[in-house]
């Protein structure tokens, strides 16, 4: 539809407060025009907005204390005490699998320290929030049949839930893991502690 806007611009547009304080993936290629080579992949892969905008600039101008990153070393170098608002595209599509991360000359953070970054940011201030994690990856891995893959993915996302368990108050805090489907490589079960 025309009236609708695109998910990219949703989240930089977004009505309610002053937006999302976190949001962290891939699709870096949403976020800049058809003119902009991708900063990673340089003129192997352009942006796709048809409007010209750069949103990542619009991140910057609309939030205080808002960074913009999109490899490891920035990551790694993010103030947490002086970011507020973080956006962080690490790929111009999809993240790699957990298992190819070394592979990719950029660099891109674990789910765990994505996870972890996001909860000091959102801990900084006295108030509940909700955070979303996803192990997108799993799902890809499976419909590709690429079992290896979609388990050292399933690996990461535990890890993330381990590492959000270890940053929260359990009396305060609920955490939900589940799947949106089933797949065909399936495991059931729990850990007692």
């Amino acid at each position: 539809r025309k009236d609708c806007k695109d998910i990219a611009l949703q989240l930089i547009d977004y009505p309610h407060g002053d937006g999302l304080e976190v949001a962290m993936g891939g699709g870096r290629k949403n976020f800049f025009s058809k003119k902009t080579a991708d900063p990673e992949y340089g003129k192997n892969s352009w942006g796709e907005r048809k409007d010209q905008q750069d949103l990542t600039t619009q991140w910057i101008k609309k939030h205080n204390n808002a960074t913009y990153v999109w490899n490891q070393k920035q990551f790694d170098a993010i103030d947490v005490s002086n970011t507020d608002h973080l956006l962080a595209l690490f790929e111009p599509s999809h993240m790699q699998y957990e298992i190819d991360r070394d592979n990719d000359a950029a660099g891109e953070p674990a789910l765990k320290e994505m996870t972890a970054k996001a909860l000091q940011i959102l801990q900084k201030e006295n108030k509940p929030y909700f955070l979303m994690v996803e192990g997108g990856r799993i799902d890809h891995g499976h419909h590709a049949g690429y079992a290896k893959k979609a388990l050292h993915d399933t690996v990461a996302l535990s890890d993330a839930v381990e590492t959000a368990l270890s940053m929260v108050d359990l009396n305060d805090t609920l955490i939900m893991v589940t799947a949106d489907h089933a797949h065909t490589l399936s495991m059931s079960g729990y850990a007692q502690k």
